[in-house]
């Protein structure tokens, strides 16, 4: 048994040993002696023991120069990536100012384009009035030339018949003074004869001149009657063409709009067309403006009426439609439609100072108007086609419940009420229960409203 373990410690330990004699030449032992008052201790370290704290040690040097430079790389990294978030946000801001600038400078144009707009249908308005009358005007002065053609023909029958008397007097006087007469008379029967044709001959030459002398102011009053019916017709002309032009820039930009919209603008303009068929307006059919004594309008006239019929009703669907914006002030789109951490967000938000007006985006009524968890102080309108809108975390309500608003009537004031990180107003636009995104309405309306 102990030839077993002298054994057994002689293998063991024999490459043990053989390892450190080489190791000595390199690493030779050493000796470190521990002093205290009442105790000495030495400490042997072998070749071996000092490679592997040599080992150790290198190792321990290595990973503090590695950690060394990943900490310094890092805080270059740390400040590129500052520097370039920096030069990021200073490029982004940039932007945000370059959109702004860019935004009221379309906001202007759409002004601009809405004034002509706004314009346009005034002078729509005003020159088809202008148009009536003067159609009302010529058809009264057709129905005066008509009527003292009638008097002239008249007069000239009774003219003629007057001028036959006088030449049956005339001849019946030169035959009574050449005493060729039909019988024989006394000479004071002759003076009386004479006397009353002389009277007869008289009183018709009175007659005679005064129905030459109406005739020729009739004749006079049928030329002046017929040269303004001439110029009647020219400015009736040109009032047609003005109409045609203002229809020309009023309509292109309310069917395009609408088509925009993506919806069925065809059953939208046939349901407004069956509910305002009696709204008057420029709305207005053919044979309202025929008169008695003048042909029906031509194919021109015909058209512009059609046009303007569907210009009116145009205008009735599009005040119908939440195509206007909310807010007319400087503001910002602060976050879209679509999903927000995780969760739908039913609307956009646009935010800018608080007090800002908020506006009604079409036609409708209020169907509610107070305080509303998460909303803060919300209003939302019913409008025509299934329509609702709703606008949030007002600052002040201007409207109550069931009151009628108009498209562009002041609702309230922008605000930071409800679940809200800073003063604007939340914008939902509802079509048959189901948010739809605000934007494709602003959008299709952004050139008119």
């Amino acid at each position: 048994m102990g030839l077993s373990q002298t054994g057994c410690g002689y293998l063991m330990s024999g490459p043990f040993k053989a390892v450190n004699r080489s190791l000595a030449k390199f690493l030779p032992e050493q000796t470190l002696t521990l002093k205290t008052r009442v105790d000495q201790r030495e400490l042997t370290f072998t070749p071996f023991t000092r490679l592997f704290l040599l080992i150790g040690t290198t190792l321990a040097l290595g990973w503090l120069v590695v950690a060394t430079t990943a900490t310094i790389s890092g805080s270059f990294e740390s400040d590129n990536a500052q520097a370039r978030s920096d030069s990021l946000q200073d490029a982004y801001e940039l932007r945000l100012a370059e959109l702004a600038a860019e935004r009221d400078d379309f906001g202007r144009r759409t002004q601009a384009m809405q004034d002509r707009f706004t314009l346009a249908l005034q002078q729509v308005s005003a020159q088809q009035d202008e148009l009536i009358e003067a159609m009302t005007v010529q058809n009264e002065q057709e129905i005066t030339l008509f009527a003292l053609q009638r008097k002239l023909n008249g007069v000239t029958s009774e003219r003629n018949v007057a001028q036959a008397g006088l030449d049956g007097l005339q001849a019946e006087f030169a035959a009574s003074t050449e005493g060729t007469g039909p019988r024989e008379s006394t000479e004071n029967e002759l003076k009386v004869t004479v006397n009353a044709l002389n009277t007869v001959l008289d009183e018709t030459l009175q007659t005679r001149d005064a129905s030459i002398e109406y005739t020729e102011s009739l004749e006079l009053q049928i030329e002046e009657t017929a040269q303004r019916i001439k110029l009647d017709a020219q400015r009736r002309d040109r009032m047609i063409t003005q109409l045609e032009e203002a229809v020309l820039i009023s309509f292109g930009p309310l069917e395009t709009m609408l088509k925009r919209t993506g919806l069925d603008v065809d059953s939208i303009v046939a349901n407004v067309r069956r509910n305002y068929s009696g709204s008057g307006g420029l709305g207005i059919a053919l044979d309202e403006v025929a008169f008695k004594g003048m042909d029906a309008p031509d194919l021109r006239l015909e058209a512009l009426m059609r046009d303007l019929d569907t210009l009116q009703i145009y205008n009735i669907t599009s005040s119908k439609l939440p195509l206007s914006m909310p807010v007319h002030t400087t503001f910002r789109y602060s976050s879209g439609f679509g999903m927000r951490n995780g969760k739908p967000h039913k609307g956009v938000d646009m935010a800018g100072p608080t007090g800002s007006p908020i506006y009604s985006t079409a036609d409708g009524v209020v169907i509610f108007a107070g305080w509303q968890s998460g909303y803060g102080n919300v209003v939302k309108i019913q409008h025509e086609f299934g329509f609702v809108t709703v606008y949030a975390h007002q600052n002040k309500l201007r409207v109550t419940k069931g009151q009628r608003v108009s498209r562009g009537e002041r609702i309230g004031d922008m605000g930071n009420t409800g679940r809200s990180s800073g003063p604007h107003l939340h914008y939902e636009v509802v079509k048959n229960g189901t948010a739809v995104n605000p934007m494709n309405y602003i959008k299709a309306g952004q050139n008119v409203f």
